[in-house]
């Protein structure tokens, strides 16, 4: 693939003089010949020959504006947004009376490529013309904006999402991973027998890379589908969905299987309160394993698929699930649940939230009564297309989740990146420090704002939580103003994050805090980005045991 597209574009860098040579009869009809190949291939789905004659027929003919726009339809319905957006853009060059038929699918281009600066001049441009439909313009300029806004608040710069290798990865489909044992294992989900079946698969990460997986050792494999699992911190006990299975209630339930000596035991059915005869899936226990979330489409939700909560009441007995509210559910589907280790940090996958196109993945954290306001964790995490199935390690830095994006090894991949501050979740482990999320002050004082309250209770909640852990709260602020002054400014911010702690029932015992003025910048303070992200709010871990 990559071979093809550097020959293309080598082929077509003198694009504009070559569209204005003229072309013989002769190459003409040849680029006409292997176009209509093209087209025949296409049709019967053969994808790779029809590419093929496609870059035949340019050879020939570097102008043939059909040649160039069929590759171009290819390349949207393989998510190759890049090279879609060239071919476009090519074929405009040559026929600007193409605009009329492009304009859509080089909008949606531009955004899966996250050229969102570029569909919004786009747009701008195209805005007044007859063609254009306005419902179209005005509901992809909000996508624009609002992809640029959580973008540019959730995602760090220079961000890399690594594909995590062959060891993982086949030409198969592997996802809904799940980290465990202190990030040293991993258990994912991959479709086995040419797609049809789906069984757990577990790799061990030494040596800092991850062992070749292999399939999990035990009962838990069947000849049905087992998929969606979360495994406790400890590894002893794992939750998953099975589809399919002669003793099912619905066509998926949720089972858990206990872990010993490595091999893991037959599945046993979570009971009648949890398995219904409607849709089961995506279970994740708490870190203590007395709470399970799950998805479900039964009746009486909010929308196809809501998030519920159920409560162990002993020897395997649990309570009746609990739609968790409008807080999470929407009118769409709300799946994949992941309550990190923290018992604090939420995240999810919906497409009903404001999002970047179909599902994403957003960030919530509980607090003593519901979860603050879901936080979308912006491109390229989150695209145009869907999005699903992430978990935080055990020190709330590094994520792991499935994608289909161009570029894999196969049908789906795992892929694993760092995530933002503000999304991060909170850590549990000594020296670990993180950025505490939409914490802000009066300008120039010390006072906190409206907006402070949910992210400050998430905290308390997350200290209440995990009574061993003591913080030491720093306070940071931009170089602008006297160095002594904003000292003083960044120190009494801190403490006055302390105090609202306190105030919480967290004991002061447990506080500590710290005011570094504008000594410690992570960004240039020449802009006013910059210097925004200067003025922030850090949690340092002091001890965890």
């Amino acid at each position: 693939m990559l071979k093809q597209f550097l020959i293309i574009c080598f082929m077509l860098a003198g694009f504009i003089g070559a569209a204005q040579q003229k072309i013989s009869p002769s190459s003409q009809k040849k680029s006409s010949k292997f176009y209509e190949a093209g087209r025949v291939q296409l049709d019967l789905q053969e994808f790779e020959k029809a590419r093929e004659y496609f870059l035949q027929s340019l050879q020939f003919n570097p102008s043939n504006t059909n040649a160039l726009l069929s590759l171009a339809e290819m390349n949207l319905d393989t998510r190759e947004y890049s090279s879609c957006v060239f071919y476009i853009e090519r074929a405009l060059l040559l026929d600007s009376n193409l605009l009329s038929k492009i304009y859509r699918p080089l909008t949606r281009a531009y955004l899966g490529d996250g050229q969102f600066g570029k569909a919004k001049l786009f747009l701008e441009k195209i805005s007044n013309l007859d063609f254009a439909n306005q419902k179209f313009i005005t509901e992809h300029r909000a996508l624009i904006d609002f992809s640029q806004q959580v973008s540019n608040q959730n995602i760090q710069e220079g961000l890399s999402i690594k594909n995590l290798g062959e060891e993982i990865n086949s030409p198969s489909s592997e996802y809904f991973p799940s980290v465990f044992m202190n990030d040293s294992s991993m258990i994912f989900t991959r479709r086995i027998d040419q797609e049809r079946n789906e069984d757990f698969f577990i790799s061990a990460f030494k040596n800092n890379q991850w062992s070749r997986a292999l399939p999990l050792s035990g009962q838990v494999n069947t000849r049905y589908n087992e998929g969606g699992q979360k495994i406790s911190n400890d590894g002893s006990l794992m939750v998953f969905t099975g589809c399919n299975y002669p003793e099912g209630r619905g066509s998926c339930d949720i089972y858990f299987a206990f872990q010993e000596n490595g091999v893991w035991s037959e599945r046993q059915p979570m009971g009648s309160t949890i398995n219904s005869e409607f849709w089961e899936s995506a279970p994740c226990l708490s870190p203590d394993k007395s709470t399970l979330y799950f998805s479900s489409n039964r009746p009486g939700g909010y929308g196809g698929m809501d998030i519920y909560v159920a409560y162990s009441t002993g020897k395997g007995k649990w309570s009746e699930p609990k739609n968790l509210g409008s807080s999470i559910n929407t009118s769409g589907d709300e799946m994949f649940p992941f309550l990190h280790s923290d018992n604090t940090s939420f995240y999810f996958t919906s497409n009903g939230w404001p999002g970047m196109g179909g599902s994403d993945i957003f960030v919530a954290r509980k607090l003593q009564n519901g979860f603050s306001a879901p936080v979308n964790l912006g491109y390229p995490i989150n695209t145009i297309d869907n999005e699903s199935g992430l978990v935080v390690s055990t020190t709330g830095k590094t994520a792991y989740f499935s994608s289909d994006r161009t570029g894999g090894l196969g049908k789906m991949d795992i892929y694993a990146f760092t995530l933002a501050p503000l999304v991060q979740a909170f850590p549990i482990v000594k020296e670990e420090k993180i950025i505490l999320q939409n914490i802000q002050f009066e300008t120039g004082k010390w006072q906190l704002t409206v907006a402070s309250i949910d992210p400050l209770n998430a905290l308390a909640y997350y200290l209440i939580q995990n009574p061993a852990i003591k913080v030491q709260i720093n306070g940071h602020t931009d170089s602008i103003g006297k160095e002594d002054d904003n000292l003083q400014l960044s120190t009494q911010r801190a403490k006055a994050v302390v105090d609202f702690l306190i105030a919480k029932g967290i004991n002061s015992d447990r506080l500590s805090y710290k005011g570094f003025g504008a000594t410690q910048p992570i960004s240039d303070n020449t802009t006013e980005a910059g210097r925004a992200k200067n003025r922030r709010t850090e949690m340092l871990i002091l001890s965890d045991k």
